[in-house]
């Protein structure tokens, strides 16, 4: 009896936090918490958005001018050092481009913003490149021609995905202008984004292996199927986060960004924590060559390509306790500490793996499992210190270079990347891995062990050094959350100076004004509190009016039994007439429940049938005010602010009503 007692209670507990939790996913669905500013629509939104972006990326992983890429190096046939020049022409290209796309990101002044545009305009051109690599390359043709084609197309590819990803990156950190909130949502949008590369890198290969074989990523039919079904796929769910989102920074209304090439450059050399998260990540090329060895190990090794999507899916789980970890670890250590931490511990992980990979391929995947779990958190950690250092050369100079800042320091990890692929490439030709005659190369000498494991010994030595030295520029992080709460602070009230044209008024004016729109906040936040405190308390009354029906209905069961045996019924009698009660009042829920759902899909309609009404109509009045770009985008937007002024005036009425609606 006390075990039935107590699992009921338990059941109880649990209904009224999932019941909470409802609650607070319905009450800040569209509008944010409080002393937030990102309601959890949009934090929803930028986090499917992300998993397109992270997707294509994925996608590109596929697409390498590397020898452990199967597509170019098995497949097309390019030997180590074809693909050595290839990547090295691709990102000398992409050195010179640079500039000319820092200044186009950061002079780009849309009425949606500086980066949501670029999901639409580098994604095009992802999808044309990824379908000309898979289907326009000649398998056995010409081997010039090959590389012509694949430079042309990888090329293209190369300019638009980190265009793409640092569109992505961009609206994290603008999305909101507190720093712990971007840190939040990050965390967050990492964690869901992260599932899409997951899905990519498990789908790719086992369609693959279902339909062609051990031999799938060997076969040129699994890219040309299936990677661009993928990639067109995951530009749509990018969209998501085009439509969705919103850029917040803490700018004047008045201000427009315009940036010359050699001001950017002078105002980036300013900005410390740009160039420390830059060093570090200079080592990424270094570092992430153990990921590129599983597809080496799962063909040459086990002899089966096919399996390597179960693989990546298992050792890519490594990334998600990692990223659930950071915001953390970030709120608690702080980001210095936090990197230092999960830099030193690819030092480790590689390390186990160059004294256990010999043992077995179960040692391998172990390590790599590990390794992913100290790679997860620091795209997070980095950002955050980025935008950090954004918001204090914003509140020092009055001016932010996000884009600028993003292509320049793609600019020098890519140098990075050269430097390390001109190693790699070294390695691999000292152990034999060279182009025959023709100019192809026969990867199947990596079937040899005392082939295979001298390169990837190698390889993993070079990355405990960079880990090594990724970790350094951590020491010098020096932003924590006591000085960004007053960088954010000085932000805020240096934009409402200037809205309100202040800017050169007396102090005391200043003063004054300031202190007016801290008070309006503060009486916003209270109000906020109180419609939070009364739904809390309506929800209470109604566990309170369901308890009471609950326990109705029992004592109406106990009063049915105590009948029944007065009238000298059997216990079979009464057993069945209480179970056709309960039936009955199990219909009664599933009728009320039909009910509630029938009208929940009735209110929706009416509220899409009244959102193209109401965009339609706002599209016209923005046509006729002269606008032409992105209207859809700003009808949406626009929709959803006069629903969440339209809650707010619900709840003052129900305020005023004393909770009734």
């Amino acid at each position: 009896m006390d075990m039935t007692v107590y699992a009921a209670r338990d059941r109880e507990i649990m209904k009224e936090k999932l019941q909470n939790g409802l609650l607070t996913l319905r009450r800040h669905w569209q509008r944010p918490k409080k002393g937030e500013e990102v309601a959890y629509k949009e934090i929803a939104a930028f986090s499917v958005g992300s998993m397109g972006i992270k997707s294509i990326g994925s996608i590109m992983s596929y697409i390498q001018m590397s020898a452990t890429c199967l597509l170019t190096a098995s497949v097309y046939g390019l030997s180590p050092r074809d693909l050595m020049w290839l990547f090295i022409i691709t990102n000398v290209i992409g050195v010179i481009k640079t500039p000319f796309i820092s200044m186009l990101v950061d002079n780009t002044n849309t009425a949606i913003g500086k980066f949501r545009p670029y999901i639409f305009w580098a994604g095009v051109p992802s999808i044309i490149a990824i379908v000309g690599l898979t289907w326009l390359i000649p398998v056995n043709g010409d081997m010039t021609l090959k590389i012509v084609l694949i430079g042309i197309f990888f090329n293209l590819l190369s300019i638009a995905q980190p265009l793409l990803n640092n569109a992505q990156m961009g609206i994290s950190q603008v999305i909101s202008s507190d720093s712990a909130e971007r840190t939040k949502i990050m965390g967050f949008s990492e964690f869901l984004g992260n599932l899409g590369p997951s899905v990519i890198q498990f789908l790719l290969p086992t369609l693959g292996l279902m339909f062609f074989g051990n031999d799938a990523m060997k076969n040129i039919w699994t890219y040309r199927i299936f990677m661009p079904i993928l990639a067109v796929i995951s530009f749509f769910m990018g969209f998501v986060a085009m439509y969705y989102t919103q850029e917040r920074v803490v700018l004047p209304k008045t201000h427009v960004n315009k940036i010359k090439f050699a001001a950017g450059m002078k105002i980036l050399f300013k900005n410390k924590e740009f160039w420390l998260v830059t060093i570090s990540k200079f080592f990424d090329g270094f570092k992430g060559v153990l990921t590129t060895l599983l597809p080496w190990v799962c063909t040459y090794q086990l002899g089966n390509s096919g399996i390597l999507g179960v693989v990546q899916t298992v050792t890519s789980i490594g990334f998600t306790p990692g990223i659930l970890l950071a915001p953390l670890l970030i709120s608690r250590l702080g980001t210095r500490k936090s990197g230092l931490i999960f830099n030193f511990a690819n030092c480790v992980a590689a390390a186990i793996m160059l004294f256990t990979f010999k043992q077995g391929f179960v040692f391998f995947a172990i390590s790599l499992f590990l390794n992913n779990f100290a790679g997860g958190p620091q795209y997070i950690i980095q950002n955050t210190i980025m935008s950090d250092g954004f918001d204090a050369q914003q509140d020092e100079m009055g001016v932010r270079i996000e884009g600028f800042a993003q292509n320049f320091q793609l600019m020098v990890t890519t140098i990075g990347t050269i430097v390390s692929t001109i190693a790699f490439t070294a390695v691999y030709e000292h152990n034999g891995l060279v182009a025959d005659a023709n100019g192809e190369t026969d990867y199947d000498i990596l079937m040899d062990a005392s082939v295979r494991e001298p390169i990837i010994s190698t390889l993993i030595i070079i990355v405990i050094a960079s880990s090594f030295l990724a970790a350094i520029p951590y020491f010098f992080v020096t932003l924590d959350q006591k000085k960004m709460k007053r960088i954010r602070a000085s932000l805020e009230r240096k934009k409402v100076l200037a809205d309100l044209s202040l800017t050169d008024a007396p102090e005391e004016v200043c003063d004054a004004a300031y202190a007016q729109y801290l008070a309006d906040k503060e009486a916003e936040a209270d109000k906020a509190a109180a419609k939070a405190q009364a739904e809390k308390e309506a929800l209470r009354l109604k566990q309170r009016e369901a308890a009471e029906k609950e326990a109705a209905f029992r004592r109406e069961l106990d009063e049915i039994a105590a009948t029944g045996a007065a009238d000298g019924k059997s216990e079979r009698e009464i057993k069945r007439e209480i179970d056709e009660r309960k039936r009955m009042r199990k219909e009664e829920k599933r009728a009320a429940v039909k009910a509630a759902f029938e009208k929940m899909r009735a209110d929706q309609k009416a509220l899409n049938r009244r959102r193209k009404r109401f965009c339609a109509d706002w599209i016209a009045q923005a046509k006729a005010e002269g606008k032409k770009k992105w209207l859809h985008v700003l009808a949406r937007e626009a929709f959803s602010r006069e629903l969440a002024r339209e809650a707010d005036r619900t709840d003052d009425v129900r305020a005023e009503n004393g909770g009734s609606a």
